[in-house]
């Protein structure tokens, strides 16, 4: 009885509250039962958004959170977006009110799935179509169209082993991205085809 009351109230009641309080958000929005999204004037979300339930996104002003169309998080996913000036000596963190210099984003481009229980933490990009695995911490840049997992997710793998696979996907999604401007970033990371 707890769970269809959690179903039916994020369904019909806070996730229309939710979407209306939102900075920008596409059509086709689902934020999963029993999830909370805390600041949502905060958060741009583009078209076809589903998280599953238990999730958890915060943030402030200084972080805003860009998503894009067509992402997906699993099961107990969080956005943690902000931080504490370790440096404020006047007395305790709880008390530093003046954290306007510490400004940073989360961006998450079009076509990204998030594994379950997967933290996202301020300062993360990730790029277009990239997978995260389950229980990852990323707070960093993740390449297009790569699978990434960790704590932090720094091993990287392609998607697509043959780049014609690749170069098809492109097409298909109408990607802002280009072949050689991956493949150019691969090698950044030590990967390539």
């Amino acid at each position: 009885m707890k769970k269809f009351f959690a179903i039916t109230f994020n369904k019909f009641i806070y996730r229309n509250i939710i979407k209306a309080r939102l900075k920008q958000v596409g059509c086709n929005f689902k934020l999963g039962y029993s999830s909370e999204l805390i600041n949502p004037k905060y958060f741009s979300i583009g078209d076809n958004f589903y998280s599953g339930p238990y999730g958890y996104f915060v943030t402030n002003k200084n972080n805003p959170v860009e998503i894009g169309n067509a992402v997906m998080f699993g099961p107990g996913c969080k956005i943690l977006g902000g931080n504490h000036d370790t440096l404020y000596k006047d007395n305790h963190m709880y008390f530093n009110k003046n954290i306007d210099h510490l400004q940073s984003y989360i961006i998450i481009e079009d076509g990204v799935w998030i594994g379950a229980n997967t933290i996202l933490l301020s300062g993360t990009k990730i790029s277009e179509g990239t997978i995260i695995g389950a229980m990852s911490l990323v707070n960093n840049y993740i390449p297009p169209y790569t699978l990434a997992v960790g704590i932090p997710a720094r091993k990287l793998k392609k998607r697509f082993e043959k780049r014609t696979d690749l170069i098809e996907c492109l097409s298909n999604v109408k990607s802002k991205y280009l072949f050689d401007e991956i493949n150019e970033t691969y090698k950044l990371f030590g990967i390539e085809y």
